[in-house]
């Protein structure tokens, strides 16, 4: 019986760390604030699987998707799914983190929204 008591709270134990790290991957959370930003793209880059234009954007996030809109013409350029972790603060200003790949394209690595606390990953 003590054994099988053991097992049980191991296995408790487990799921509740698998919960866990997946809700820091994870951000649809309802206290997590809609934030809607500028962002200039200083040259054409990868984002995902789409290829940005160099322009200024209308950058959303409503917690599930976070959409990137052409500010001269309104047309939505990319919608992609919101990954990354849960920041321990609000982020202070919008900042964009590329990399160059080995190939020479730009990627978008990384995206900080102003008033957002989620780090979303490309």
């Amino acid at each position: 019986m003590r054994r099988l008591w053991l097992v049980v709270v191991w296995l408790l134990t487990a799921l509740a760390a698998i919960v866990a790290a997946d809700q820091s991957i994870t951000h649809k959370n309802a206290l997590e604030p809609v934030v809607k930003v500028e962002l200039v793209v200083p040259t054409d880059v990868v984002v995902g699987v789409c290829l940005l234009k160099a322009g200024t954007y209308i950058v959303m996030c409503d917690k599930e998707v976070v959409s990137f809109t052409l500010k001269s013409t309104g047309e939505r350029m990319l919608t992609a799914s919101c990954n990354g972790p849960v920041m321990k603060e609000r982020a202070k200003e919008t900042r964009a983190v590329y990399e160059t790949q080995p190939s020479g394209y730009i990627v978008m690595d990384r995206l900080y929204l102003k008033g957002n606390n989620v780090e979303h990953i490309f």
